[in-house]
């Protein structure tokens, strides 16, 4: 563990954020008991700015690492003012637990959580989704026959076949179960709703009705997602390969993601990217943020869809960070196994 890490500050002439930056380096390693070695970097123009991979002034690194958790994929290099997409809007500065966090890592080496899980703790706090709402915990709170029900929908829905009133009235039956009762627990839990027919509409990860992220399934059915994390979310939970085909919502361009049962994972075009955020924080997930969390073709038209949407709290997310969210909410989710059913 090292008491002295290297936190260099990178800025341009002009810049007002700087030196408030600089303060809060000071703060933040007193509190934390650091002694850090603090470079002031000015960066004065173009070319230095592509030399130094300058996004910006001011442009933190801790230990030659930007704090700001959405670079991986950005070469934006550019001498202008940086705004920070944080979960409370733009800010010209860094958010301090992004330093905070940061400077833990460097002086812990291998600190408990990698960046990339500190990543995805941000994207689904964005979307308020609270732990007890991920992988095998979603369904603990369920019955262990309201389990077998839930997970005979996702199925269902998975083989391309939404489940008819009929026939989930019949398999709760099945199951000695009351329907009514079954399918309340179920959206009590923000598992499966249904409208006052009694039609499934949505069985997260999957919707009954076109959501514009559509899911083929080891190459042989088509299924509608409720979201872009959501449409991730179905290859860990299946273990199977999918392909999934949607659209920016601000410009309509085309967007594809192949996700391997393995994780890997290839998409087009190049610059798409995910957001993760919410419209409001109460109710069920379709209600708040199922609508936002869309892909979209570039940075840039998400950025642009945050602009235009002042009611939507978020941020960009690269792909690989959406396919680490989807996992993490739907990963495992079969793997609480109840008694069998009773005998007819």
């Amino acid at each position: 563990m090292t008491t002295h890490p290297l936190v260099e500050i990178l800025y341009s002439d002009g810049c007002p954020n700087h030196q408030p930056v600089l303060v809060l380096v000071k703060s933040i390693c007193v509190e934390l008991g650091l002694s850090p070695e603090i470079r002031l970097v000015n960066v004065p123009d173009q070319e230095a700015a592509r030399r130094l991979r300058f996004l910006g002034s001011p442009t933190v690194r801790v230990g030659g690492h930007d704090i700001d958790p959405h670079t991986e994929e950005r070469s934006d290099y550019a001498l202008s003012c940086r705004v920070f997409r944080t979960e409370a809007g733009f800010v010209g500065q860094p958010p301090e637990s992004w330093l905070r966090e940061a400077l833990l890592r460097e002086v812990n080496g291998a600190s408990q959580s990698t960046p990339r899980e500190e990543t995805v703790v941000r994207v689904l706090r964005a979307a308020d989704i609270p732990p007890d709402r991920c992988r095998a915990e979603r369904a603990r709170r369920l019955t262990g026959a309201e389990r077998d029900l839930y997970h005979w929908i996702l199925k269902a829905f998975a083989s391309g076949e939404p489940p008819t009133p009929t026939e989930t009235r019949a398999e709760a039956e099945r199951l000695g179960l009351d329907p009514a009762a079954a399918l309340h627990a179920l959206a009590r839990e923000d598992l499966v709703h249904a409208d006052e027919r009694g039609e499934i509409v949505v069985a997260y990860p999957f919707s009954a009705r076109p959501r514009g992220h559509r899911v083929l399934i080891d190459g042989k059915q088509w299924v509608e997602a409720m979201c872009a994390i959501d449409a991730l979310g179905i290859a860990p939970m299946l273990n199977l390969t999918i392909e999934v085909a949607s659209r920016d919502p601000m410009v309509g361009d085309e967007i594809s993601v192949h996700l391997a049962a393995d994780g890997q994972v290839v998409w087009e075009p190049a610059t798409a990217v995910a957001l993760a955020g919410s419209a409001c924080h109460q109710g069920p997930s379709f209600r708040g943020c199922c609508d936002v969390l869309n892909f979209f073709a570039s940075m840039e038209s998400a950025e642009r869809y945050l602009r235009e949407h002042s009611e939507v709290a978020g941020f960009p997310i690269v792909i690989p960070d959406a396919v680490d969210a989807g996992r993490a909410v739907f990963g495992d989710i079969f793997e609480l196994r109840s008694s069998p059913p009773p005998a007819p």
